[in-house]
């Protein structure tokens, strides 16, 4: 009995290695997505591979990467390739060589953070630094953003079409939608084209198409355009808006919702129905004329 089943599992055990043969090699472990707090009393250490990069992302525009056993090109005599637009928000690297590492030092905000990448069989696929304050775990009320967070953001939305397609990993943690909806008014009117969601800081980032088709030009104040979401009415944190759109034409303005007014999570999902306020000008009169 006991050679019976000693044979069987034999049997067993080289029938399902002829299966695993015939089905090919395992494809290798998905690539990780990690989200980590910035605490420059930190060492990060990073999974890289050399099939695949792995992106690193920082809130906003880092200063300066001085890194060792990296090279900004893969015919230069380094172990990991390191590739950084300066005044970008990320940068991502590649191992050169089997068991390859490399060590870079982040300038960000004045303070500097240690990172270390070693080749790995499980490398990460994208890594999103977050403030400690703005992560959002909890329903606290949190800081508000410095306008230079905002910026970052805001640049993070402009250059999101042409990220996503060069590096996807970079742009997974934010949420994006094109919504299309139409806002009407007496002589223009407003399309929602691009809502775009930032957790960890609470944001919302609204990109939206304004079409005049009067005779005249269009005044309106940029710091009052708003979202509206059933009774409620947020005002923009910032604005990237010219405040004027000419005579039978369409200009494009940016602007971003961040949290409450008083300070806690908004938790606005892009999938609202969103309509758009516009205070419109009357440049001769210099009054708000509403709409």
């Amino acid at each position: 009995m006991e050679h019976r089943l000693h044979y069987q599992l034999i049997a067993s055990v080289l029938a399902f290695a002829g299966v695993a043969a015939l089905a090919g090699p395992l494809p290798p472990p998905a690539a990780a997505i990690r989200q980590f707090p910035l605490d420059e009393r930190t060492v990060y250490h990073i999974a890289i591979g050399r099939d695949v990069p792995t992106t690193l992302m920082f809130p906003s525009a880092l200063t300066a990467i001085e890194g060792a056993n990296v090279s900004g090109s893969a015919e230069a005599p380094a172990p990991v390739l390191l590739a950084y637009t300066p005044g970008q928000h990320f940068f991502s690297v590649r191992a050169l060589e089997p068991g390859a590492k490399g060590a870079v030092n982040v300038v960000w905000k004045g303070r500097t953070f240690v990172i270390r990448f070693q080749d790995s069989a499980a490398p990460f696929g994208s890594v999103t630094f977050i403030e400690e304050n703005f992560a959002g775990r909890a329903r606290a009320p949190q800081k508000r953003l410095t306008p230079e967070n905002l910026l970052g953001l805001l640049d993070q939305a402009k250059g999101f079409s042409l990220v996503a397609q060069q590096y996807p990993e970079a742009v997974r943690q934010i949420e994006h939608v094109t919504p299309g909806n139409v806002c009407f008014y007496r002589d223009f009117q407003v399309t929602v084209e691009e809502v775009f969601r930032f957790d960890p800081e609470d944001t919302l980032i609204f990109r939206v198409r304004l079409e005049n088709h009067g005779e005249t030009e269009l005044h309106y104040l940029p710091q009052r355009l708003a979202a509206r979401v059933g009774l409620n009415v947020y005002y923009p944190a910032i604005v990237d808006a010219s405040g004027i759109v000419p005579a039978k034409a369409t200009t494009t303005a940016y602007f971003a919702i961040t949290g409450t007014p008083t300070g806690g999570r908004a938790n606005l999902s892009v999938k609202n129905a969103f309509s758009i306020v516009v205070s419109r000008v009357d440049r001769d009169a210099k009054l708000i004329v509403p709409e």
